[in-house]
Parts: structure tokens; sequence; C-alpha cells
């Protein structure tokens, strides 16, 4: 079955197929076309003009059986699959039952119901969701019998009677959406016509066990009141929560509840309202129908519906389903009623029969519209504004018209009379929907629905903003009517008279935000006519300081607008022009800020001694050479403020660029502030600029001397990593006299003999502590001897020599005595002296001492390598070589004293592995050398003696390299903590 007019017609394909079966219900197609007809459709409004109706039907022919003739009973389509039942003419009361696939020309399932129609006619035919399982209920004719309830699978031809409901009469089915499967219906319920509700699963396989329960009863004590309609759906994006709506003649009732599938069961929904903790939502209509329809609406391929229709003796109430959560008993939205005879109630003489003609039997829901089936016509009204959209009439030619329904699947609608099938096609119904909501006046949802279409959009617009200008909600009005294709002049003369000016400034700048880019001039008289309002507003005479405030706030916002920016830039001179004819000062600055130019800002505010005011903007510009042009001069006024915006700067700036106009401010305030930020400098910055370290030992030295000890401790002892000139330093020191300076730095310069004269004359135990820096001895006893002559000559201070002698190792009593007069008195120097005889006889015992283990040692060596010379090892003559266990003396060899001998071979091979890589290419590179020695030698019949001796010292070379040590003696003892394997991954591979 096709739903667009790019698919072929599912007649015209048949039809095309020429299959084996082919046979129309009631006539061939060409009677059916000259048949005549009474159509009235209200036709599109469509976005591309065409006047396509809504809703049109086409023909469809099954592919009945060649020789087959009949009448439909009962028809319904699901997923694609169709299954009617047709009863052959009279005087035969065969009934049979086919099964089509609509999407493929395929020969359908006959099956013949005969044999079980005895007594019985056919109450209802219902099909589930899968187009798999076929439920019949039956009806009994004459008195005795008891209804019954037929199974048929499609993959089959097989029909079962379904005992245990041999007595009830079902009138309404739901199936289950989410458990059914070709192969089982999974748990359904089943309605009757006493009101009872079971719940049972149908299979395809017929001999497993079959179940019946009852979960809820709706007859409320009544013998008749039929389950006219029933559906049960699960809540998508819930965790198992489901809902059940049936309905009655009169009534209809909703339970909810939540459900484990994997237990099977549905009767978990009904336990609470039957325990009585909760009530169903129960809703009474008056009728004097004697039935009433049931139908929900999805989108194609959805499985929950998104509305819900009932067709009820006060008309048709519609409305949405809840889509999410649902948190009270109200899961069926919406309280629309269509009434269906407004002249009924007139007519209250009628017979049933006659009334009935004048109310529709059946209805079908799509998005926006219902169709409803009467006994001669059906009707299509738009659920919004209830108008008819379309009407057609079907004529006793084309057979009675039996019932209208949907595929719950596709969405295709289907109408069937005795005779015919149609197929509705539904041809943008949306169409009109923006206007009908319009006329009700739902602005918004009319702009949904003509978003696609600028021309209904803007009608849409136009009277929702003419609705709201009238309502003087003008603010709203403006923004509204920017949106729209009105004139720019007709709005303006709307707004241009109401004292309030704010709508006309919103409606101007919603329509150049709305303005191309290229449309420059007319950007330019926008943001010009904007300004000029802005500034008469924020002016204006009487204003509070609040509503100016709220104003100029407003103002500098729009002024940020990125076109803006490029408008007023691109005409900078006309729009200062026009504030300076407002005389405001204040957005004359901001606009020539907003313009970048900084620099005849700050000295403007300069000019006026705004200084706090030009600090500010100094800081809000990213201008730098700004900051060398005004800082000098801010920090006159402004030091500590300024000196706190430079070091917020950090590398932005170039503190060697300050240095020049920095250095003639000399007020201690701004001497202190100076101090600190090129403290920041260097301390925080790492500043290595030599200028900047001699500038700071200059304030230093003159503000604050105690830290200049510091700031030199702190540059370190190495004068070729120090950033300050040394000598510099020295002179400022000098200077304002701060002579620990001086001695640091004549010590930093190694001017010894300076640093220790400069320390004596104000402290002792620096001048010990500079003496003792020198690494050289002759330095350092030099120093110390001038500060034993500082402190011995004229005073003949025995202690202090003494003293002397104790903190200086270099130091003797002999250096020191040419400083004692030579009238002083031995006897004071007794106990030095006489200590320094005892040092010397002390040193001269290690001395000999020493000598004669000197001599013990060499006459050890000379009887060691006697007793070498005299040893010798015996070999006999069966020796076996401990590397290859054959006969020593086949090969040259190799004898340690340890007792093991190697072929000189066998020996090279067990000591290359432990060789190091430079001696294992050592080793290599001399015995090439060897080899090409010999060959040269032979070639050239060379037998020179010095010749020989370089063959022989290389030979002696690779010995020293192969026999420095014994393998097993030596290298292998040496080498016990390697591990035997370095590569366990090889070995790993090796072994697979």
């Amino acid at each position: 079955m096709a739903s667009n007019d790019d698919d072929l017609d599912i007649a015209d394909r048949m039809l095309l197929a020429k299959p084996k079966f082919l046979a129309s219900i009631g006539g061939d197609s060409a009677s059916v076309s000259s048949m005549p007809t009474t159509v009235t459709a209200i036709a599109g409004g469509g976005d591309k003009g065409d006047d396509t109706p809504i809703f049109s039907k086409r023909k469809m022919t099954l592919r009945l059986p060649k020789d087959y003739s009949g009448d439909l009973l009962h028809l319904t389509v699901c997923k694609n699959w169709l299954v009617c039942l047709m009863a052959a003419p009279q005087p035969s009361s065969q009934v049979t039952l086919f099964r089509f696939f609509l999407l493929r020309t395929l020969p359908p399932l006959e099956i013949s119901l005969e044999k079980y129609l005895a007594g019985y006619k056919i109450g209802k035919l219902f099909l589930d969701y899968t187009g798999h399982h076929i439920l019949i209920s039956l009806i009994p004719k004459s008195p005795g019998l008891s209804a019954d309830f037929l199974y048929v699978h499609g993959s089959g031809n097989k029909v079962r009677r379904i005992e245990k409901f041999k007595d009830h009469e079902i009138t309404s089915v739901a199936f289950n959406y989410e458990l059914g499967t070709e192969s089982t219906t999974g748990p359904i319920l089943l309605g009757t016509s006493k009101g009872l509700i079971f719940e049972t699963e149908l299979t395809l396989e017929a001999d497993k066990p079959l179940y019946r329960k009852q979960v809820y009863d709706l007859g409320l004590g009544r013998p008749k009141y039929a389950i006219t309609g029933l559906e049960f759906r699960h809540v998508p994006h819930t965790a198992g929560q489901y809902i059940v709506v049936a309905t009655a003649t009169d009534c209809i009732f909703t339970f909810q509840g939540h459900l484990r599938m994997e237990e099977r069961t549905l009767q978990p929904i009904f336990n609470a309202y039957l325990g009585g903790t909760q009530s169903h939502g129960y809703e009474v209509a008056k009728t004097d129908m004697k039935y009433s329809v049931l139908q929900f609406y999805a989108q194609p391929n959805e499985k929950y519906p998104a509305q819900w229709g009932w067709l009820c003796g006060s008309g048709l109430r519609h409305g949405e389903v809840v889509q999410s959560s649902i948190k009270d008993e109200k899961f069926l939205l919406g309280e629309n009623l269509v009434p269906l005879d407004k002249d009924l109630e007139q007519r209250r003489h009628l017979s049933y029969e006659e009334k009935r003609l004048n109310v529709p039997r059946a209805f079908v829901l799509t998005e926006y519209h219902v169709l409803l089936m009467y006994h001669d016509h059906i009707t299509g009204i738009c659920l919004l504004d209830q108008s008819v959209v379309y009407e057609e009439y079907f004529h006793e030619q084309m057979g009675k018209l039996l019932n209208i329904f949907q595929d719950p699947f596709t969405g295709n609608i289907y109408v069937y009379t005795e005779k015919m099938v149609f197929n509705f096609k539904v041809s943008e119904e949306q169409r009109n929907i923006w206007k009908i909501y319009l006329n009700m006046g739902s602005y918004e949802m009319a702009e949904i629905h003509a978003a696609g279409n600028g021309e209904h959009l803007n009608a849409v617009l136009l009277t929702k903003a003419h609705a709201a200008f009238d309502q003087k909600k003008y603010i709203e009005a403006a923004k509204i009517y920017a949106e729209t294709q009105m004139p720019f002049e007709e709005v303006c003369l709307k707004f241009i008279d109401l004292k309030e000016k704010r709508p006309i400034i919103t409606y101007v700048k919603k329509r150049m935000e709305t303005m191309p880019p290229e449309a420059d001039e007319q950007l330019f008289v926008l943001v010009a006519w904007l300004i000029d309002l802005y500034l008469t507003e924020i002016n204006y005479p009487g204003r509070t300081p609040e509503e100016k405030k709220q104003w100029q706030m407003e103002y500098d916002e729009f002024m940020l607008n990125f076109s803006v920016i490029k408008c007023y830039r691109a005409n900078r001179t006309a729009i200062q022009d026009l504030i300076t004819q407002h005389a405001d000062d204040h957005n004359l600055a901001q606009f020539a800020i907003a313009n970048e130019d900084y620099d005849e800002v700050l000295q403007q505010h300069i000019g006026a001694e705004k200084y706090l005011e030009a600090l500010h903007i100094l800081q809000k510009q990213k201008n730098i050479e700004l900051y060398y042009k005004y800082c000098p001069t801010l920090i006159e006024y402004l030091p500590k403020e300024t000196i706190e915006l430079m070091m917020l700067q950090g590398r932005k700036l170039n503190v060697q660029k300050l240095i020049p106009t920095i250095t003639t401010i000399d007020s201690p305030l701004h001497i202190s502030e100076i101090i600190k930020y090129l403290e920041y400098c260097i301390y925080n910055l790492g500043e290595t600029y030599q200028a900047i370290h001699n500038f700071l030992i200059r304030l230093y030295a003159e503000h604050q001397p105690a830290k200049v000890m510091k700031y030199l401790e702190n540059e370190g002892q190495d004068i070729t990593l120090v950033h300050y000139d040394v000598n510099y330093a020295l002179l400022v020191c000098m200077d304002f006299n701060i002579q620990v300076a001086c001695v640091f730095l004549y010590s930093l310069r190694k001017l010894w003999p300076a640093a220790v004269d400069l320390a004596l004359t104000f402290d002792i135990k620096l001048a010990k502590e500079t003496a003792s820096k020198p690494k050289d001895e002759k330095v350092k006893t030099m120093l110390w001897l001038k500060i034993a002559y500082h402190e011995i000559k004229d005073t003949n201070d025995v202690k202090k020599a003494l003293d002397l002698l104790k903190e200086c190792e270099l130091l003797h009593i002999e250096d020191l005595l040419p400083f004692f007069s030579d009238f002083e008195k031995i006897d004071d120097f007794k106990e030095p002296i006489c200590q320094a005889l005892k040092e010397y006889n002390h040193k001269l015992q290690e001395l000999q001492h020493d000598m004669e283990d000197v001599s013990k040692q060499a006459e050890r060596v000379q009887s060691d390598l006697q007793n070498i010379r005299e040893n010798c090892i015996r070999i006999e003559a069966h020796e076996q070589c401990n590397g290859c266990d054959t006969f020593l003396l086949v090969k040259p060899f190799f004898i340690f004293s340890c007792g093991h001998k190697f072929h000189a071979d066998c020996l090279e091979k067990l000591v290359i592995p432990h060789l190091t890589s430079d001696q294992a290419r050592r080793l290599t590179m001399l015995k090439q050398q060897l080899e090409n020695m010999l060959t040269q030698s032979v070639a050239m019949a060379d037998k020179s003696n010095e010749s020989k001796y370089k063959r022989e010292k290389v030979k002696q070379e690779i010995e020293e390299i192969l026999a420095a040590d014994c393998v097993y003696c030596g290298l292998m003892i040496e080498t016990i903590d390697q591990p035997f394997v370095e590569d366990w991954d090889q070995v790993n591979v090796d072994w697979e």
C-alpha cells in the first residue's frame, strides 16, 4: 500500500503485475470508476499554492482467487497485513478468511470458517500489532448456544477454538505492544460484553497451556455493560509505568500502574483499584446510543499514542495523551468536544435507528483532523475549529459502508464497504493549521505552523503585532513589528508620537539587527538616530538619577554592539559631532574610548587634573606605549596607585624605558614606591638589566642603607653572576660610607688586602672572616699577618698573639715574634715555643717512620719479584684444556697460577662475552692489525727486529685483554650477580 503520490497505488500495482489470482469485490474497476459520487473537499492553500484536497480516497483491488465472489463482512489492517472475512453469496453461508501482505503480489492465505460458524454470526475481528495473531469473536444466532472465540495464526491455516472463553462474548482486545511477537501475543487484555476484563496469552504452539485470569470488572452489577474499547500502553521514558483505557457505552475508565514485564502478567495494574486504595478515572457521558468507539492516534512507527478520541453520545471527545511520567490519574488530557449533530436535541421524537443515521458509527484520528464515518458518507473535521474540510458520500453501487480504521503501524487509513476497499491519502493536512490558530488568537502555535512559509509567517506576526499595539503593549508590539515585512516608515509613524520613546528605540534596534552587512548607509542612519534618541533620554530634564542610570546602561550596551562599533568607527567625525551637540562630556569621553583614542582621552583627563580617571583609562586600554608616556606624570600625583598598576602589567612593561623618567623623582614617598617597583622587577620578574640593579643600589645606599647588604648577599659571591656593576656599587657604598658593603665588594673583586685593611678599621671579627676566605694559603697567611700586626704592634699583647695562633693554623710563633719589641722577655713565649718544638719533633718522627715503612715495602717487592722468576709450573703430556676437554699441548695455550689451563682460542671464546663493548672493539681491532702485519711480513719477507717488536707488542696487548684474569676464578665470579638470561621475551618466543 502506497502512502504518497510517488508510490504506485495498490490497485495499479496489482494490474501491472497480472497475478494468477485476480478479482475485484463487487465488480471490475471500470464499473466502479463510472459510478456517480459526491465529493466535497476544502482544498489546500498550501505553500505552493496547489488546490490538492487534504483527504482523497483510492480504490484498492484485493488479489482474491479468480473464481471467488462474495461480500466483505469484516476487514482490518496492521503493519501492512490485511485480514478480511468474506461471505459467499446466498444461499451459501460459507465465510472465508483471507490474509494479504499489501507490499507484495503474493497469493493470500485462505481459510474456510464454515464448520466453526454453525449457529453463530461473527461479532468482531481483531488483528495484533505484528499482523500475525487473528482473533474472531462469535455471537450465537439461536438460543442454547453461548458465545465463542476463535484464534488463527497468520503463518498457518489452522483455526483454534479458545474454550476458556466459551461463555464470554469478546468485544474488545488490548494487544501487548512490548512483548508481542510473531509467535506469541504476550499478555493481552480481553474485554467482554458483560464488562469483564480478562488477561490471557495466545501463542503459535497449540499444545501450550492457555490461561484465563479475570483482572477487573466494569459491569458495576449491570448484566449488559459491554466494553467497547480497550487500550494498553507503556508510558515512554518511565521505568515500567503502564496505562489502560477502557470504554463502555457511556463511560470511560482509566488505570495506571507499574509492571515488571519479566513477570509476564498485567494484574498489578489493577491491584490497587481492586483493594480500594486507588480509584480509576471514571467519567460518564450522557447518551442514548448503544455503542461508543475509542481510538488512539500515534505517529507512524511509534507505539505510544499522542492523541485520544472517544466517540460517545455527547459527541467526539478528544485530547492529548501524557508523554512522560504520570503523577496522578489524569493522563488523558483535554476536554475538547466535537458535537456530532447539533439538531439532535430537536429530534427526540425520532426512533433510535433514525437518530443513528445522523451520528457517526466510527472514526479515525489524524494529527489535526478526524474522519467520521456515517451510514452513507465520510466527513473530515478539523479538531481545532471543528470546520468541515472533507465530505464524500458513498452510493448504493459501492455497497453499504461498514467501517473506517487506521493501520497503527503505518498510519494508513482504510474504509471498506460490502463490495470495495478504499485507501485514504492525507496530503499536507497541516497547511491551514497556522490560519486556524491565528483566528483562535493562539499566535505562538500559529508561528510554529507558519514557520516554513514567509508569507504566512508575516501575516501571523502582523496580526500579533497589531493586537499587542491595540492592547497598548507597545514594546512587545515593537519587537514583533521588527520581524514583519511592514514598511519601516509606516511602523515608525505608529510609535513616533508616543511620549515614551522606548518602543521606537526597541523597534529601530531590532530592525538594525536584521539589516544585511552591506547596507552601510542605512545602518549609519539607524545608528545615528538611536544615539540621538538615547542621549535625549539620558539628558532629558527631570530625570531621576536612577532613571538616568538605567538609560545610560542601555546606551552603553548598545554602543558595544559589533555592528554599531563598525558603523561609528567608519563615521567617527559625524557621530562625535552628534554627541558634542548634546554637551555630554561623559559619553563623549566614552566614545573616544570606544574608538580606542586613549591618547586623547588621557590628555583630556590629565589636563583637567582628573588623575584617578586617567589612571583607570590607562588600565583599561592595551597600548603599552601609553604607559611609558603617562606613568611618569601619574607617579608624581598618584605614586602608590600608579606603581600598583605598573606591577599589574608585569612583563608587558619594559622597565628600561621607564628608568630615565623615574630617576628624576626624589621625594621620600615617591622613592619608597619606586624602590618597591624595582624590587618587584628584580625579585618577581627576574630583571637582569644592569642599570636597574645599579639604580636600586643607589636608592638603597641613599635612602635604605640597611638593605644594601641583603641585596648584595642575594646576588651571591660569584662576580661573574652578579647583575650590578661592582665598581659602581663600590663607589656608591664608599660615597655613602657603607663600610660592610665595601668590604664585601673588595672581597668580591679579590682585593683581599684592601678588604682586610678596611675591616680592621671598624670590625676585627669581619677582618678575620675576610682573611679566612682566600683559598691560597700564602695570601691567607699574609692577611692573617696583617691582622696580627694590627693586634700586636705597639701593644706587645702576648695573649692576643696566642689567640691568633689558635684561630689560624697557618700562623706560627716564629711569624709573630718580629712584631714584638726587642725588649720583650722570652719567658712569655716559653710555652708556645716549646709547643712548636714538640710539634716539629713529632713531625720528624712521623717522617722517619714513613721512610722505614717505604724501605721495608721495597725489600718485600724485590723478594716477590725474585720468587716469581724462580717459579715454574710442570705440565704433563695428558693435561687437558679446561674449556674443550682436549689435549692441551696440541695448540697454543695459557696457564694461570690458579691451575686452570685453556687453549688460546678456547680462552678467547670464554672471555669475549664478559668483555665490555670498548674492550671487544679493541680486541677485534688488534687481531685485525696483527693479521695485517703477518700478511705484510710474509709478502715482503720482512724479518727485521723492528717488525718483530711491533708484532710482539700487539700480541702482548691482546694477551693482556684475554689473559688478564682466569675466566673461572676471576671473570665469572665478578659477574655472579648478573642474570643468566637478559631477554626473557626472546626466550619465551624461542621456547614456543
